[in-house]
């Protein structure tokens, strides 16, 4: 402490003048002495490690969520949601009651078109038109769930039936309106689908 105050009353003789330094007294209770606090050693911490809320496609797989009962469900059960499907189907593809569907020479047939295939089909009623596999020509009922491969279709008579996408040709009527859609055309997760940027389409294999 001794030291410490001597090195103060050097500094501050320092400062005056050197004709006027014999004239300074400087007293050592007067000065006040400022130590910092000590610095604590910082412990590395291991960061916690926290595990996702979500599920992986392997969960999601393991817990069954991917899989519908083939005789559980009952097609009226599905009739709101082709309900909610119609209603959703105008507003996206911006039609009005009556409006005629765009030809094939018009501007607006390719954007149309775009958005037709971008379109979550969970709801709507489907037909198969033609397949590679006869069995399944003249299937349909409501889609239940669809996936990047196969789309799920319940019944009139209550079964659900897996139709490989790629395969078939669908028919879809919505009011005095009647689209076909290439299931080639559909070989996208519904999630990815809708924002994926459509450059042009391949010609169907009929």
């Amino acid at each position: 402490m001794e030291r410490e105050t001597e090195t103060v009353k050097e500094f501050l003789t320092d400062l005056v003048v050197p004709h006027h330094r014999c004239n300074v007294n400087i007293i050592p209770d007067h000065i006040t002495m400022l130590h910092g606090p000590k610095i604590k050693k910082q412990h590395s911490r291991k960061r916690r490690t926290h595990k996702s809320s979500t599920l992986n496609r392997r969960e999601y797989a393991e817990l069954g969520l991917n899989t519908l009962p083939t005789r559980q469900m009952r097609y009226e059960q599905a009739l709101p949601l082709h309900r909610l499907w119609r209603g959703y189907m105008r507003e996206h593809l911006d039609l009005e009651e009556g409006d005629e569907l765009p030809q094939v020479h018009e501007k607006r047939y390719e954007e149309f078109s775009r958005q037709l295939v971008k379109m979550d089909l969970h709801g709507a009623k489907l037909r198969v038109m033609q397949s590679k596999c006869s069995t399944l020509v003249g299937l349909n009922g409501i889609c239940v769930m669809e996936t990047k491969n196969v789309l799920k279709l319940l019944g009139e008579d209550h079964k659900v039936r897996t139709v490989p996408k790629s395969e078939c040709v669908f028919g879809m009527h919505v009011g005095n309106m009647e689209f076909t859609i290439f299931g080639q055309h559909l070989n996208v997760r519904p999630a990815e689908r809708s924002v994926k940027k459509i450059k042009g389409y391949v010609e169907p294999f009929m």
